[in-house]
């Protein structure tokens, strides 16, 4: 028998399943503010798709940032 998790801990995962089998957009270029407000509408959209809870959007957001996106990310959230 699997160890029973807290509530709190199957909503995260099932959020990370549902999250990992959508094909998400990736945000690389942290200076282009065009192209980042049509990477965030689209993840936006996506989110509520999937019902994702409010306070999972800025991890699993963050987690589709790549290379400048990155390290920008990096800087500000210090």
């Amino acid at each position: 028998m699997s160890p029973r998790r807290e509530p709190s801990e199957s909503i995260v995962m099932d959020m990370i399943c549902q999250f990992n089998k959508m094909k998400w957009p990736k945000f690389e270029d942290g200076s282009n503010s065009l192209g980042y407000k049509q990477w965030l509408r689209k993840l936006k959209n996506l989110l509520k798709i999937i019902e994702c809870p409010e306070r999972f959007n800025v991890h699993l957001a963050t987690y589709q940032f790549e290379r400048e996106a990155k390290f920008w990310w990096g800087t500000v959230k210090a």
